[in-house]
């Protein structure tokens, strides 16, 4: 049975027969929010996120009252849900049409934190976040920047900059909240807006599927074919969630993204004993034209020939993006490695080879690694950067590319010649201020205090 043959008719009985077949695939990594929907498919849908980009009026379609109403469906549909405030005039701002005074867009984010906290707590949980988005030049930035995290418990912050952001008057500002880890940045990208957990660009009211490869569970041959096989899976899906079907979201037919990405490098890279250096120094290499011989040679080339032929697909099906690197914790400890160790998040070293996870929803959960994995400890930070950078360089070239939710190290200084070389970077975002200094456990509830709860 074909993943691509038949388009969404209302049933659901040809996908879940399919993914249980997509189960079988060692490589394959269904995200829990597919899983969710595949059980309960009257109550969720199975796309991890949406945006919304809210226009300079109360009424109307996208207005601001309309965006509390898809803000509320999202979160009940089990997505997390970006809200960009940009367009909202200044506060203090005369309309001269009506003669109204703006209250700016700082006032507004109480109301989508209190959404949040009411919607996932109304009954049983339901999987959601909640990111407010405002550009670097807006007028309020300077309000929007200074929220108390109290204030707004249960909603994140992100600012979207260009390179001007380095003659900001608020750049030391800037600098103190990315450095605490209250506010996230996004590098603007015309038509597109980062969604929840920065990873994803989409359009408003666009939606996206995710999906991964689990290198811990491939050779080095077998990672161009498992792309493949992933991309194909979740191409197949993308038109026959539903997803639209109620006018809330964009319909798949103008909708044209997924996304692709990885759990398990560090899992790979311990099975094969390749360090995490070795294998940044090779892909370097190889974006120069230069190919040298060695098992992490073989690595980049095999990293570098999977992006490209899963982006293959994707044009194949239609797709404008595709590929990505998601935060993908809660799939890649549902999964293990090929040896039966539990498979390490998405392509950084983990925290430790044993994590204890703390989470105001899961509780504590203790998850053992591969013990040859190197962690946060063995590998330095400009190691990761670079490796990062390599990633997204080879997703960009294909023409396919989202982003990267890129955690920031506590270990890592935030000032203005960090933000150079970020902005200089091909990375779109960064994410969470991740504490990694002498730590065994991850506290969800901590990594963040405005993303507490």
């Amino acid at each position: 049975m074909s993943a691509t043959e038949g388009a969404y008719d209302g049933g659901y009985t040809i996908v879940i027969l399919e993914l249980e077949l997509v189960k079988m695939n060692p490589w394959v990594a269904v995200t829990g929010r597919v899983e969710s929907w595949v059980k309960n498919p009257e109550g969720f849908l199975p796309v991890s996120c949406t945006v919304i980009d809210v226009e300079d009026r109360m009424e109307g379609r996208d207005g601001i009252e309309d965006s509390w109403l898809f803000t509320s469906k999202a979160l009940r549909m089990g997505a997390g849900v970006a809200v960009h405030l940009s367009k909202l005039r200044p506060a203090g701002t005369v309309s001269p049409r009506t003669g109204h005074v703006a209250s700016g867009p700082v006032s507004f984010a109480k109301i989508y934190s209190v959404i949040n906290e009411t919607i996932r707590r109304g009954g049983r949980y339901k999987n959601g976040a909640i990111t407010l988005h405002l550009d670097a030049n807006h007028p309020d930035l300077p309000d929007f920047l200074n929220l108390k995290p109290e204030e707004i418990p249960w909603a994140k912050r992100a600012i979207e900059v260009g390179d001007e952001v380095l003659d900001s008057p608020h750049l030391d500002l800037i600098l103190q909240k990315v450095k605490d880890g209250s506010v996230w940045l996004a590098k603007r990208r015309p038509g597109l807006l980062p969604n929840v957990c920065m990873e994803i660009y989409l359009p408003s009211r666009g939606t996206c599927l995710l999906m991964h490869v689990n290198l811990g569970r491939c050779s080095i041959e077998q990672i161009p074919d498992a792309f493949v096989d992933v991309m194909r899976e979740i191409c197949g899906l993308h038109p026959r969630t539903g997803v639209g079907q109620e006018g809330i979201y964009l319909r798949p037919e103008e909708d044209r993204q997924v996304g692709v990405g990885v759990i398990g490098l560090a899992s790979l890279l311990a099975r094969e004993g390749i360090r995490y250096v070795d294998l940044v120094e090779a892909w370097e290499n190889l974006l120069a034209g230069k190919i040298r011989g060695g098992a992490a040679s073989r690595l980049a080339v095999a990293l570098t020939e999977g992006l490209e032929a899963a982006a293959d697909v994707a044009s194949q099906y239609g797709m404008e993006r595709a590929l990505t690197i998601a935060p993908t914790a809660s799939t890649a400890y549902r999964y293990t490695d090929s040896e039966g160790w539990t498979t390490t998040p998405e392509i950084s070293p983990p925290i430790a080879r044993t994590v204890e996870r703390y989470s105001a929803t899961f509780g504590i959960q203790v998850y053992d690694h591969h013990p040859e994995v190197e962690t946060v400890q063995d590998v330095p930070w400009d190691v990761y950067f670079r490796l990062a950078c390599c990633w997204q360089t080879v997703m960009n070239k294909t023409g396919k590319a989202h982003a990267i939710s890129f955690n920031v190290w506590d270990n890592v200084e935030i000032n203005r010649e960090w933000l150079e070389r970020w902005l200089k970077s091909p990375l779109y975002t960064t994410y969470y201020r991740l504490p990694v200094s002498n730590q065994c456990s991850l506290d969800k509830t901590q990594i963040c205090s405005a993303c507490a709860g």
